[in-house]
């Protein structure tokens, strides 16, 4: 293996070569004496009356060796160095998942091949890691072969909403250890954390595409409000295509720069799905927005609480579609609100909220504080005024929601909602805080009712679903895939089945997904940088050893340059 030149100015010295061939080039000048030497005139006429002053080089021993000290010196101060038997690195390539990088794939793939090139020429032993910037997901490649490192690329799709990198570079740095490289690849200078060797493969695009949809409540067929922003720096006309079945139908739309537009769509009698296509542009993911008729699993609502409550409750779960009343007497109610004044309150089978009474009254203003719990977080509580708390106490498994000061106010407890203090001499019907935990426990209870769940969510939408279960996604086009459901819904346009086991045929989830993250389309801070590999020589260093026998080099360079010095034996025998 050729070594490395860590120093290259040294190689100015060979530049002593020319100088000293030079040197022994020249030639004295040719006296002119005056001799009596006449009859030699006619066969020594002098050529030239003051002599050459080049000649043809001769072979010397000082010219040998002073040639010698020139090619020793220049290889001393080139400081040459050999990679260590013992030299490795790992590189980690950290490729942007963002759904703003689609555009860019193939630009992304060729900055990965030209860095491996450049990295590959240091002839350190290498081991290549290719990553998404995703968490929790295992890496594309870990290897050394830079080939099939490239051809693993072909399973990155970049499609997902805004996300933090500082996991997936905290993990490539692990990965990558003390002596090794990290490089994130991204289209976006601002997703790039100080210090973090990076290369940028973006520019600005035009795009408009869809930005989000929003369910109008109201009798009759299914009606939403849908907006489509453009994040072009010119107004558009955009052109949106709707087929649902075999109704088809067409809308213009003028786009003003950086506007968002809204319009309305009824999904036709009869029609389960719907497909809105705009036309098409650089970024394909925002423009498709698949649509499925909703149908809410029918939660039925016993209520045992005096009717001041019961409307409260009313109002509560009317805006949530399926919730209905059901007769006290009906034993299939999915959901029950009652009222317990006792320590040991009653808990019943299923589902219920569990108001306490009065017992004993307090005087003033008591703290309420909150546990970190999907029911209570992002909620203002310092609000809540309660008079007092009930008698009823949290059993062993209980999982606290609400405090106030030392004494138990809300819980979960085997299904049940408790709320531990009395309602009609409370605030509690006027405070948003509860209002929005009371329905939050109502969704939660519809999710577990067995049933298919239908609905039009937001790519990257998290479900509860049994372990095991499997994911089907169709795109607009037809093209289906099917695979193990992770817990989120993909980020890619499409409808989706969700099954327990692959065995099953009912899904436990039927809808449709649509490109949420309307940041993602929006080019305008895409660029082409490169902050890295600068300093790709410096940590090349680390894993060479000097040459160790630079001084012997430097004392024979000494040598032979005195050697050279010495004048030759002079000849003495006598010519003829």
């Amino acid at each position: 293996m050729l070594p490395h030149l860590t120093n290259t100015a040294g190689l100015w010295a060979l530049l002593g070569i020319p100088l000293i061939l030079a040197i022994h080039f020249l030639q004295h000048r040719t006296r002119v004496r005056l001799t009596a030497t006449m009859f030699l005139l006619e066969s020594l006429a002098p050529e030239a009356a003051t002599g050459r002053n080049w000649d043809r080089l001769r072979s010397s021993r000082a010219l040998w060796l002073q040639l010698l000290a020139v090619l020793l010196l220049a290889w001393v101060l080139a400081a040459p160095c050999w990679v260590r038997q013992d030299a490795e690195q790992t590189v980690v390539f950290i490729m942007d998942d963002s759904a703003n990088m689609y555009p860019f794939r193939e630009e992304a793939v060729q900055a990965v091949a030209e860095d491996m090139e450049n990295i590959g020429k240091q002839g350190i032993p290498t081991t290549w890691v290719l990553m998404g910037s995703r968490p929790a997901r295992l890496p594309f490649y870990r290897g050394n072969n830079r080939n099939a490192a490239l051809q693993s690329l072909s399973r990155w799709m970049p499609d997902a909403a805004t996300h933090d990198l500082s996991e997936s570079l905290r993990t490539a740095a692990s990965m990558a250890g003390a002596g090794g490289l990290t490089r994130l690849v991204t289209c976006t200078p601002e997703r790039v954390p100080a210090g973090q060797p990076a290369r940028g493969v973006g520019k600005p695009l035009d795009n408009a595409g869809f930005a989000g949809i929003t369910r109008m409540e109201g009798p009759g067929e299914p009606r939403w409000r849908i907006a489509v922003k453009n994040n072009s720096a010119a107004p558009v006309q955009k052109s949106v295509s709707i087929r649902a079945g075999d109704v088809a139908q067409e809308q213009s739309l003028t786009l003003h720069p950086g506007a968002v537009a809204e319009f309305e769509y009824t999904l036709p009698p009869g029609c389960s799905t719907a497909v809105l296509r705009l036309a098409p542009d650089a970024f394909p993911l925002d423009d498709v927005l698949p649509l499925v008729r909703p149908t809410p699993k029918p939660v039925a609502v016993e209520m045992q609480v005096p009717e001041k409550t019961a409307d409260v409750f009313r109002k509560i779960y009317s805006g949530l579609p399926g919730f209905s009343s059901s007769p006290s007497t009906d034993s299939t109610a999915a959901l029950r609100i009652l009222v317990e004044d006792k320590a040991d309150a009653h808990r019943p089978h299923g589902a219920a909220i569990i108001l306490g009474r009065l017992a004993e009254k307090s005087s003033g203003i008591r703290t309420v504080t909150a546990e970190r719990h999907p029911l209570t977080d992002g909620l203002n509580w310092s609000g809540l005024l309660v008079p007092g708390t009930g008698s009823m106490a949290p059993g062993e498994n209980a999982t606290m929601l609400l405090w106030r000061e030392n004494t138990p106010l809300a819980w979960l407890e085997e299904g049940a909602l408790f709320l531990n203090w009395s309602w009609e001499d409370s605030n509690a019907d006027r405070l948003p805080a509860t209002v929005l935990m009371v329905r939050r426990f109502m969704e939660a209870v519809q999710a577990r009712v067995p049933g298919v769940t239908t609905g039009n969510l937001p790519g990257g939408t998290r479900l509860r679903l049994p372990g095991g279960s499997r994911i089907i996604h169709t795109a607009p086009d037809g093209e289906r895939k099917e695979a193990s459901f992770s817990g989120r819904l993909p980020e890619e346009p499409g409808f989706i089945d969700i099954t327990g086991t692959p065995a099953e045929t009912t899904p436990l989830f039927h809808g449709a997904v649509w490109f949420s993250d309307a940041r993602m389309g929006d080019f305008s801070h895409c660029s082409t940088f490169d902050s890295g590999l600068q300093d790709l020589k410096q940590e090349t260093q680390r894993h060479l050893a000097p040459d160790p026998l630079a001084p012997l080099w430097l004392a024979l360079a000494g040598l032979a340059l005195m050697a050279s010095w010495i004048p030759s034996t002079p000849n003495t025998l006598r010519r003829p």
